[in-house]
């Protein structure tokens, strides 16, 4: 009669069981750790990275609409200046239509080499009878500069720049022979360094009255 062990057979597979549990059992808790990581330290980093991300993409978008506004102002600050030039342009003009042609025919005539004023008759024998009176036929012009004209109710202003004080005189004793004014004087000029230049020249004020 043959006899069967049938409980060294149950050993084996209840050794086998264990076996096959202690891996379950270790491939949970890796399953385990593993979400553990990627909840608490892999999850928080992708959206701190996805956050840094959209704030980059924020600031950039911000630094291009101030680029575009510095691009803007450029245009904006050249087109007030070119307003501004404009404005200054025709004030001139509207300031050179104030004053009479005659006005600016007869000063372009004392500006001219060789050009004297028109002068009246008994104006001319006073510039014989007085010494004082009379100016230097080969003065130059070119010597002397005008800034700026005005005219206001029979009242000039002359404003400009001169080599030299006598060049002031010059322009100043014409302009008191001329039959077209009166009353004209000359401030005493004043010496201007150029910071440019660092030339030296003379500034002037000549007024008087116009004749009409």
């Amino acid at each position: 009669m043959i006899k069967i062990n049938l409980l060294s057979g149950r050993k084996k597979v209840t050794r086998q069981s264990r076996g096959e549990q202690t891996v379950l059992i270790g491939a949970g808790i890796i399953a385990a750790l593993a979400a553990v990581v990627f909840f608490a330290v892999h999850q928080p980093k992708a959206e701190a990275v996805a956050a840094q991300k959209k704030t980059n993409s924020e600031i950039t978008a911000q630094n291009k609409k101030v680029e575009d506004k510095i691009k803007g102002l450029g245009s904006l600050r050249s087109a007030i200046k070119a307003a501004e030039d404009q404005k200054a342009a025709i004030e001139r003009l509207n300031a050179a239509r104030a004053v009479p042609a005659w006005f600016l025919y007869e000063l372009s005539q004392l500006l001219t080499p060789g050009g004297a004023p028109s002068i009246t008759e008994a104006m001319a024998k006073e510039l014989e009878n007085n010494p004082n009176r009379k100016w230097q036929a080969a003065w130059d012009p070119t010597h002397v500069w005008i800034k700026k004209i005005s005219e206001k109710e029979g009242e000039f202003t002359l404003e400009g720049g001169a080599q030299s004080d006598s060049d002031v005189t010059q322009l100043a004793l014409r302009l008191q022979a001329s039959m077209f004014f009166d009353d004209v004087q000359p401030s005493k000029a004043d010496v201007t360094t150029d910071k440019t230049s660092n030339i030296s020249y003379y500034t002037f004020v000549i007024t008087g009255k116009v004749r009409y």
